[in-house]
């Protein structure tokens, strides 16, 4: 008998993760410039080294430390040149044929725009702040899903690696909203954080 396709994906998870998932690394619950920096530098680029402050990694530990202060402030990063940010982190990647400093700023007027300036209001959800967000060109539900992650909330980053491990078990999905859905489930049914499936998944698929 053919499971659902959720049956199948769970399947997939027990037999390929440790049935120990490990704790979610913990994100930026009070820093929402960093979350949102972080959300949308990590598209198609190397997470980077700690110690080293290499990739993603790097351009956050950058920021935060020009800052020297707290950074749950999006009025700063919407007030920031995107040439300023760029020369800050120093990092000219680009995203949907703009530098991805240039969305990062446009993201936080957009943010600001619907009164959220800290962390603890993206968390108060108004409504229309998801829509708000993906009118920003460059902003998509894969780094929306993301930053509410970052921001201590449950969700699911279906990704590129997260996509190519659902798939293995449901090749016929669909969209990232889709995907998630699925992971949703799965973590449901093995009671834990979607943020832990994610994480665990995320360092299956690098370690391969």
């Amino acid at each position: 008998m053919v499971g659902t396709r959720e049956d199948l994906l769970y399947q997939h998870v027990i037999e390929t993760l440790d049935t120990d998932l490990g704790e979610w690394p913990g994100g930026y619950p009070d820093a929402i410039e960093l979350a949102l920096i972080d959300a949308i530098y990590s598209v198609r680029a190397r997470y980077g080294d700690r110690e080293r402050k290499t990739g993603v990694v790097g351009v956050v530990y950058r920021w935060r430390t020009w800052r020297a202060g707290s950074t749950d402030d999006l009025s700063v990063l919407a007030t920031t040149s995107a040439s300023d940010l760029r020369s800050v982190v120093s990092n000219n990647g680009r995203l949907a044929r703009r530098y991805k400093a240039e969305v990062v700023v446009d993201a936080a007027r957009a943010l600001l725009d619907m009164d959220v300036k800290t962390a603890a209001d993206f968390r108060a959800a108004p409504e229309g702040l998801r829509s708000a967000y993906l009118s920003v060109k460059g902003c998509g539900p894969v780094t929306w899903r993301y930053l509410r992650m970052l921001l201590g909330q449950s969700d699911i980053k279906p990704d590129t690696w997260v996509m190519k491990f659902v798939r293995e078990a449901v090749p016929a999905v669909g969209d990232s909203d889709a995907a998630a859905a699925l992971l949703t489930g799965v973590a449901d049914r093995l009671r834990v954080d979607t943020r832990e499936l994610d994480h665990a998944i995320w360092n299956y698929q690098r370690t391969r």
